[in-house]
């Protein structure tokens, strides 16, 4: 029987993806990746106006049972809208339209969570949370589902959005979360300490970050935006990137480290490559930074997990399957 394809909503991706099964899911993608068995296809992207942009960015992971698929994404001041296309890799068919706003959430966490599972201190209880927006959520989840936590302070620079960020996650976790006034106050002791921000210019620096010991810089995705200062990287042992040829593309901080247009960059190693290795975190490292730019087999780890979920359990909107002989009869 031809399987059906199926449009899947946010709920039908939030139903389907818990934060732990997330994490795990990629860091399966990350290893099978550096073991040549999946593979990105670099973004596509442009900007306009003040600050709008388009993305695209394909993956693939061959062989019986694989997916090959596109997210695509708008974003402006006035709104936006993204959506994940997820193709059978051997047959070419369309299985799944996918609603990407949660899973994109979900994979950007999910990338901070295994880092920081492989780099930070095993025993880190103190965290920062620098950025209340939306994507705050999840990354909080993930530093919850990796690391023993009985802290995390969160600032943001306006107080009434991080009052309520705090109010709203208040009583989900047994640590404490503490609203912080200053940024200073945010990472004051905090061990672990993950961006999720649009600055535009960095505003951390290395002074600020005396007492961390492993930084998750996931907010700044574009190369005009910035989260933390140059001298950054002199503290930092190992500076990690989730895709090597995105950084190259969009990170400011790492391009003005390391140069643009073809430079070496080394010293700057990939988080798969690592995970395929059986590498963590040396014991006598003082900081360890991670750098998600975001990547296609990323979202690739995450559709897979809900569709196969949908598609056993009868979710989301079945839709007439694809097949290669509707695909003929629509020809003209």
């Amino acid at each position: 029987m031809t399987e059906a394809l199926r449009y899947l909503t946010e709920k039908d991706v939030v139903a389907a993806l818990t934060i732990p099964r997330a994490i795990d899911a990629l860091q399966r993608m990350l290893v099978a990746q550096a073991k040549e068995g999946a593979r990105n296809v670099p973004k596509a992207l442009a900007t306009w106006g003040d600050g709008s942009s388009m993305h695209a960015l394909g993956s693939v992971q061959p062989g019986p049972g694989g997916y090959a698929g596109f997210k695509t994404w708008v974003h402006t001041k006035a709104g936006g809208g993204s959506l994940f296309s997820l193709f059978d890799a051997d047959t070419g068919l369309l299985r799944a339209v996918i609603e990407a706003r949660a899973l994109g959430m979900l994979r950007t966490a999910a990338i901070s969570g295994v880092a920081t599972r492989a780099l930070a201190p095993e025993g880190a209880t103190q965290a920062a949370l620098i950025g209340t927006g939306p994507q705050a959520v999840t990354q909080l989840a993930a530093l919850a589902a990796v690391r023993p936590l009985q802290r995390v302070r969160i600032h943001s620079p306006t107080p009434e959005k991080r009052r309520a960020f705090v109010e709203a996650v208040a009583g989900k976790y047994a640590f404490a979360i503490e609203e912080s006034p200053t940024l200073e106050h945010a990472l004051d002791g905090a061990e672990i300490v993950t961006l999720i921000t649009r600055a535009v210019e960095p505003f951390v620096d290395a002074a600020r970050l005396a007492d961390c010991r492993h930084l998750n810089a996931v907010g700044a995705i574009l190369p005009a935006k910035a989260e933390f200062s140059q001298d950054v990287f002199e503290r930092a042992d190992r500076v990690v990137v989730d895709d090597l040829e995105n950084a190259r593309r969009g990170s400011r901080e790492l391009r003005e480290r390391y140069g643009a247009d073809g430079a070496p960059w080394d010293g700057v190693a990939v988080l798969g490559d690592l995970l395929a290795r059986g590498e963590t975190r040396a014991p006598d490292a003082r900081l360890t930074l991670f750098k998600g730019m975001g990547m296609g087999l990323s979202d690739l780890a995450m559709a897979r997990v809900a569709y196969e979920h949908a598609r056993d359990n009868g979710l989301g909107v079945a839709l007439p399957p694809q097949t290669r002989e509707n695909l003929l009869l629509a020809q003209p």
